[in-house]
């Protein structure tokens, strides 16, 4: 998966999710969380989530996600993405768990991933597709064409809750996919 828009990154490997790599995923979730969401986020947020991130049903959704993993020739993680279809909406996706590790940010590499699990979205049948956006992450989904619906927020641990946006997209895959 070396591709030209994530610069100098090297070889990088598209794999599945495995339970075997669980730890790594939170472990980087928790990683890419805490440094490219704390200028968005109190101390507080910042803290809920990184515990929400650690625990056992955080792990269920990784594992119920078609969560696919990016990772360099010696194994380590450099990004995750995923998607589930959206129970009460035919034809519609949800895009999951895109992180990218902090030292990779800014180079391409989560529109890379966002692209692909779009891909993977429409290749199982759904046209439509939606995504509860950090609001850091907001201007790339915007750049990938979603529109703003409605701002919300999103509970983690110890009753503490996120600022997000609601944001969705129709059509075909997008382009470089």
């Amino acid at each position: 998966m070396t591709r030209g828009d994530v610069g100098a990154i090297g070889e990088l490997t598209l794999r599945p999710l495995t339970e075997a790599r669980l730890e790594d995923v939170q472990a980087l979730h928790a990683q890419s969380f805490e440094k490219l969401a704390a200028g968005a986020h109190s101390p507080e947020q910042i803290a809920a989530h990184l515990k929400s991130i650690r625990g056992d049903a955080y792990r269920e959704e990784l594992l119920a996600c078609h969560l696919a993993l990016v990772v360099f020739p010696n194994g380590d993680l450099a990004a995750t993405a995923g998607w589930n279809a959206v129970e009460d909406a035919p034809a519609t996706a949800r895009i999951r768990k895109v992180f990218v590790r902090p030292d990779l940010a800014r180079r391409g590499l989560g529109r890379r991933m966002v692209l692909d699990a779009e891909a993977r979205a429409h290749t199982a049948g759904h046209d439509r597709l939606i995504v509860r956006a950090n609001v850091n992450a907001v201007p790339l989904y915007r750049a990938l064409g979603y529109r703003e619906d409605e701002a919300g927020t999103m509970a983690v641990a110890d009753g503490v809750e996120l600022p997000v946006m609601f944001m969705s997209k129709a059509g075909q895959a997008s382009e470089g996919a």
